[in-house]
């Protein structure tokens, strides 16, 4: 059983909470919150007693309670809390992104090899059914090779705090590194061009680019299409979004309902579609973390692992930074 603490409840924390109480090798021991009503009110509803309510992380790691910490608080503090977690000897899951600069998460890293602690990123994504289907058809080259990729998420979701307002690329760092995460785990060679439109509606609530166009093209040929948006105020995608994979023999298609398509000229296959009762994906990447610590086998989104991502969302929004420059 690992006793875990979760640092931040408000409103993912509670996901995560519900995710740890879910599965049989875990145990929710602590929650930690800076707002005293927040602390109390999520205290209540997951009924954990007064002395596993902190509203001072550090006590919490100083109880000697805690294998593994979740850090699950605004951006800015992802890297002095990870460090002090892994400083404080506790296995760490750290939400997306890992941190708001390369030489901090690099950093992190080191200090997780350091201790031989384990060091994971949230990108639950990953684990969710459509998306480990989808690798599956790649990885086993049912469809022949593939040709190109279309992916489309458009929501309207304005700030939801004060210190959301003046967020960085919202888009980015809050859905499309999900998206930018799972193209790294599909695209079978590395992506060697970037081309990228970044864009602030007039009526935005959001101080920086919401809008994100964007083209990859990998070493092998194969072009992504992405198109993000934030502040779309007509029809809204799910948050996973809509994906569409080319190949020789077929495309794969995730569509509004959430279903996975294989299409093979005039064959219509429907290789996943949501059903009550399934693991969530949160609690199929504490397994990786349980496998990790335990057996050794690095866990897909292992803070080692994410560097790669964290790059690509830095190149992506260096490209469209000097697309605009050049205008």
């Amino acid at each position: 059983m690992y006793p875990t603490l979760i640092i931040g409840i408000r409103n993912r924390g509670m996901a995560w909470a519900e995710a740890v109480q879910a599965h049989p090798e875990f145990e929710l021991a602590g929650v930690a919150d800076v707002d005293p009503e927040v602390l109390r009110t999520r205290s209540e509803q997951l009924k954990l007693p007064d002395g596993a309510r902190y509203l001072d992380y550090r006590k919490a790691l100083l109880s000697g309670t805690h294998r593994i910490a979740i850090v699950v608080t605004p951006n800015h503090l992802h890297y002095p809390i990870a460090k002090d977690v892994l400083q404080a000897g506790i296995h760490c899951i750290l939400e997306k992104p890992f941190a708001e600069n390369l030489a901090q998460a690099e950093e992190l890293t080191r200090l997780a090899r350091q201790k031989s602690l384990i060091l994971v990123i949230g990108h639950n994504y990953r684990f969710k059914a459509p998306f480990l289907g989808i690798a599956e058809v790649i990885r086993e080259g049912r469809l022949g090779c593939l040709i190109g990729v279309e992916v489309s998420f458009h929501r309207y979701r304005p700030p939801r705090y004060d210190y959301e307002r003046g967020m960085s690329y919202p888009l980015l760092y809050i859905q499309g590194i999900h998206h930018l995460d799972q193209l790294i785990s599909f695209l079978p060679a590395p992506i060697e061009e970037i081309l990228c439109r970044h864009y602030l509606p007039p009526d935005s609530p959001w101080c920086s680019p919401s809008v994100c166009h964007l083209v990859l093209r990998c070493a092998d040929g194969v072009l992504v299409n992405y198109r993000g948006s934030y502040d779309c105020r007509g029809g809204q995608t799910p948050y996973n979004g809509l994906w569409r994979f080319e190949f020789e023999r077929g495309d794969l298609v995730l569509n509004e309902q959430g279903k996975l398509w294989q299409i093979e000229e005039e064959r219509r296959d429907c290789l996943y579609e949501p059903r009550e009762g399934e693991r969530s994906s949160d609690e199929l990447l504490l397994d990786t973390v349980k496998q990790a610590i335990e057996g050794g086998k690095e866990a897909p989104t292992s803070g080692r692992n994410n560097l790669a991502t964290l790059r690509l969302l830095f190149e992506v929004i260096a490209a469209g930074e000097r697309s605009s420059d050049q205008e």
